[in-house]
């Protein structure tokens, strides 16, 4: 029998690890059941997605993730800070809305990445995509200053996640 290649075995347990931090199980059943079903998926991506090479090296992508990691604990808390402020004060109801950031160099896994993160701290939520514009659109609580919010996000991709996730 042929071995798999590493980017089979790593994408596998990659993305039998998400499978069971979502169970939040280790029980063997879980693992088996995990593998099953992410071995076919690990290799009809290899085999179907095109294969292109990295504008940075794995183990750079890789070296990134605990910054990337710690900017997404610390957006999470700003955020809830943020929510905890606007209920007690009651701002006026004009004050959220909608922001069209400018998706800029990002890659398509740089815009789902950019997406989740997002949606990880309570005062913002990512609405669309906007290819047309080439807009990422998001709610937020206080869209009184969208510079400020533009910055912001130009600020993360290009400190923490452009390393990881172009």
């Amino acid at each position: 029998m042929k071995p798999l290649p590493g980017r089979i075995v790593l994408l596998a347990t990659a993305l039998t690890a998400v499978y069971l931090v979502v169970l939040a199980s280790v029980h063997p059943g879980d693992v088996l059941t995990g593998a099953a079903v992410s071995i076919p998926v690990a290799v009809a991506a290899t085999r179907l997605l095109p294969r292109r090479r990295l504008e940075v090296a794995l183990a750079g992508r890789l070296l990134g993730v605990p910054s990337l990691a710690a900017g997404a604990l610390a957006d999470m808390v700003r955020g809830t800070w943020h929510v905890a402020r606007y209920v007690v004060r009651r701002p006026p109801l004009d004050a959220s809305g909608l922001i069209a950031i400018p998706k800029g160099e990002r890659t398509r896994s740089g815009v789902a990445a950019w997406g989740y993160l997002t949606a990880l701290a309570p005062d913002e939520v990512v609405v669309d995509v906007d290819e047309a514009r080439g807009v990422l659109l998001v709610h937020v609580l206080d869209a009184g200053d969208a510079r400020a919010v533009h910055a912001r996000h130009h600020r993360v991709y290009e400190r923490r996640q452009r390393r990881v996730f172009p």
